[in-house]
């Protein structure tokens, strides 16, 4: 029976790290669990070989060290790097000291000698190895090493974020239950002197419920995730509180053995209770049953429902560590889901000058592109006071439960969505939507000054622009009147006539484009300086598909009327158009659709290797940004900005290794629009 139970735990553990080579993460963390892993998987192996060959017992226990050691090594080594990203960019010195130090635990039980380390078992005892005092240190080091790797687990599940806990947290509770269970079978060690072989199974249970909490962890939520630290130690300890229980426990449970005369702890008992320690990890890191047991404290101990002062602290320093506008957003969605309980957020936007709001970020939940409109079930109501709109009970599209508004001058600016509540027999009363309500007015004046700050740097950026266009004015300026005098000379001096015509047209055409990329570069359209008229956009996309030559570009639909100027929706066309032929890298057709359901719009889809969300939100339609090895990143900058001055928009659908899919919708046109300015 066993023997079965070693081997199945040998096959699982052999499963695991491979999944784990082939999992493509963090490439130090995979090596490090493996070597621990293996090396576990080594000492039980020669544990049992102990069994079967007692009088090798000396020289086969010294190599089962060595590997203990060595993985004790390895899973501390494992602890400091697993999903961290520390604040200085690198492992601290104190970490590399310290598995420096740890390093003496393998190099001393391969160096000296077996006798030094264990004594010869007793006859009819075999399963009973005698430490000498160089032994006993060295599993008291073990020891040490794997409670400061169950330390170190703890510290990076409680820092991460709850999205990315629940990544992670079933590789971490994996990771300790192999050391929990190498704990519990080395407790005899320190208590009689002694090696007790017959805790294998403990190790070996230990060691095949790890690796089946951690490969349920790689095949159920892939992804690797990233928590940045700092080099400030965190007291408040989980681990540290339940190793001294431990230990006090031991104490208790040793004198309880010695009153028995017995020489071991019950197989039965160290197993159950392993088990039962994992359990209770797993409900104490429970978001559910933390929530649970808040919501209950303080509402028998506690005059108030949250501790304002702390939850304004928490919610401040979360808003004011993020640099970007995505890091601020999934911030705020962050902070009200641990503070108000749910696992999924969306954050709706008004974009000026328009009314309706678009989603511009999401935590746990997918939610659709298109915009939600002043009036919707989902938007908060602003017929008479704005206040937190509870949608419990609704039959909705999303699965949330408040619409909590963000405002601006008494003006509805967003709203954040909230569902899925970890505690779904919590109610939530006045008190909870009052702190919803300065939450977000929080939230709100922290995106408005980052936007602010945005906009400057955008302004600031522009004006560089303008620098280094004066200077390349200048060289196009030689350029053009260079051509013009070959155009000049061309007419009088080639002979061939047919030839002089091609190429002074040629050269007129070159001088023309050169001409207007100094235009171009000297401003961006605006509103007013805008000639509009109806515009078939079914001929307008046709005429700029020949503009981009050697793509293959297949328009379906029909005719569809719009209020435009010709000449710069052009321009958003053809960049649309060639961007689409290069992501496709010249292979697959780029499909155009072009409609007027409700509005006129054409959609350029393109089959290449997509963008990322992070880009999506973050880098899409800044200057100088690109997924392009010879982008300037101008080019949807500009045709954003042409849209937008028509009163149109542009809304993209993409993901990796999928393509993407631009949309531009416009105004509407007709008979009754007289020609001029849109």
């Amino acid at each position: 029976m066993q023997t079965a139970l070693l081997v199945i735990t040998l096959v699982a553990t052999g499963i695991l790290c491979l999944m784990l080579l082939l999992s493509r993460r963090s490439v130090l963390a995979e090596i490090s669990l493996v070597l621990t892993l293996c090396a576990f998987a080594g000492a039980l192996t020669l544990d049992w070989a102990i069994l079967g060959a007692p009088e090798q017992a000396q020289s086969l226990a010294r190599l089962s060290l060595t590997l203990s050691g060595t993985a004790c090594l390895a899973l501390v080594g494992f602890s400091l790097v697993f999903a961290r990203t520390y604040d200085t960019a690198r492992l601290p010195w104190t970490h590399v000291g310290i598995l420096a130090l740890l390093l003496a635990l393998p190099l001393t039980a391969a160096a000296l000698p077996a006798a030094s380390l264990l004594r010869q078992p007793q006859p009819g005892t075999p399963w009973l190895v005698p430490l000498t005092l160089t032994g006993f240190s060295l599993q008291v080091g073990m020891i040490a090493a794997l409670i400061l790797a169950l330390y170190n687990l703890e510290a990076t599940l409680v820092r991460a974020t709850h999205a990315n806990r629940w990544r992670i947290k079933f590789i971490v509770l994996g990771c300790m239950a192999v050391a929990t269970s190498q704990v519990f079978s080395a407790t005899p060690a320190i208590l009689y002197l002694t090696l007790d072989l017959s805790l294998r199974p403990t190790r070996e249970i230990g060691l095949l419920l790890g690796t089946a909490l951690m490969g349920f962890s790689l095949i159920t939520r892939p992804g690797q995730v990233k928590v940045v630290f700092s080099q400030r130690l965190a007291y408040n300890s989980l681990v540290v509180l339940l190793s001294g229980i431990y230990f006090v426990a031991i104490g208790v449970l040793g004198q309880n053995v010695a009153l028995r005369q017995s020489h071991a702890f019950s197989q039965l008992d160290v197993i159950l209770a392993l088990v039962g320690g994992v359990l209770l990890t797993a409900l104490l890191l429970s978001e559910t049953a933390r929530r649970k047991a808040a919501v209950t404290l303080r509402k028998y101990f506690y005059k108030d429902k949250y501790d304002y002062r702390q939850q304004w602290l928490s919610h401040t320093h979360r808003l004011a560590t993020a640099n970007k506008s995505s890091a601020l957003y999934q911030a705020v969605l962050l902070g009200f889901c641990e503070t108000f309980g749910f696992s999924i957020a969306a954050l709706y936007l008004r974009r000026p000058p328009n009314e309706f709001f678009d989603p511009v970020a999401r935590l746990e939940i997918d939610v659709p592109t298109t915009p939600v409109h002043p009036g919707d079930p989902l938007c908060p109501d602003t017929d008479s006071r704005i206040s937190v709109k509870d949608l419990r009970g609704q039959s909705l599209p999303l699965p949330v439960s408040f619409s909590i508004p963000l405002q601006s001058n008494d003006t509805l600016a967003g709203f954040i969505l909230l569902g899925r509540p970890f505690n779904t027999d919590e109610g939530y009363e006045e008190e909870d939507f009052e702190l919803m309500e300065a939450m977000a007015r929080q939230s709100f004046l922290a995106m408005h000054n980052l936007n602010l700050a945005e906009e400057l740097a955008l302004a600031k950026e522009m004006e560089i622009i303008g620098k280094i266009s004066a200077f390349m004015l200048h060289d196009l300026k030689n350029l053009v009147y260079t051509l013009s005098l070959m155009v000049e000379n061309a007419k009088y001096f080639i002979g061939e006539p047919e030839f002089q015509r091609d190429m002074v047209k040629s050269l007129d055409n070159t001088v023309a484009r050169m001409k207007q990329l100094i235009t171009q570069l000297k401003k961006l359209p605006s509103k007013g300086s805008l000639h509009c008229e109806d515009v078939n956009l079914l001929e307008l996309v046709q005429e700029s598909a020949k503009a981009v030559p050697g793509a293959q570009i297949v328009v379906t639909g029909g005719p569809a009327s719009a209020l435009i100027d010709r000449k710069e929706m052009s321009k958003v066309l053809v960049n649309l158009l060639r961007n689409a032929h290069e992501a496709c890298n010249g292979g697959e057709a780029v499909a155009v659709e072009v409609g007027n359901s409700p509005h006129p719009y054409v959609k350029v889809r393109d089959s290449g290797l997509g963008m990322t969300e992070d880009f999506l939100q973050s880098s899409l339609f800044v200057p100088f940004a690109t997924t392009k090895k010879n982008g300037l990143g101008i080019g949807l900058y500009q045709s954003r900005h042409i849209v937008e001055a028509h009163n149109g928009r542009i809304e993209v659908v993409s993901s990796p290794g999928r393509g993407s899919t631009f949309t531009v919708l416009l105004p509407e046109g007709g008979l009754h629009h007289s020609h001029g300015a849109c």
